[in-house]
């Protein structure tokens, strides 16, 4: 019976393991969506084409297009919120001693912070 145990406990942590290995990938995989979409459209300015390979930000970016520059905002964040004036994105860029958790990082990082107006169009960020 105890070599029962054994075994249903080794199959429930390798099955926890592997779900969290794929919930964690689904945000690469729509980042990596998002991307191909952006850089396809034969209308996207070139500025903000050498912004988003370059992995800056530009004022007037979309939401899309701020996330074919820097993946997917930090969803755990206190900074990350929707607002009716407009919401306001949080992403934590990882420090030396930063964990990596799916695409987010926890632990010591700088925060910075993304506003955009109520058409979803980047006005500002900020570093605090």
């Amino acid at each position: 019976m105890n070599t029962f145990l054994k075994i249903k406990n080794k199959r429930s942590i390798v099955a926890v393991v592997a779900a969290i290995f794929l919930l964690s990938g689904c945000g690469a995989v729509r980042e990596n969506k998002i991307r191909q979409e952006v850089l396809s459209d034969a209308a996207l300015p070139e500025e903000i084409r050498r912004a988003i390979d370059q992995k800056e930000l530009t004022v007037g970016m979309t939401k899309e297009q701020v996330i074919a520059s820097w993946g997917l905002p930090c969803k755990w964040c206190y900074g990350t919120r929707k607002n009716p004036g407009g919401d306001m994105w949080e992403y934590h860029f990882p420090g030396a001693d930063s964990v990596i958790v799916g695409s987010d990082f926890v632990g010591i990082g700088t925060g910075t912070y993304l506003y955009f107006d109520k058409d979803g169009i980047l006005k500002h960020w900020s570093n605090q």
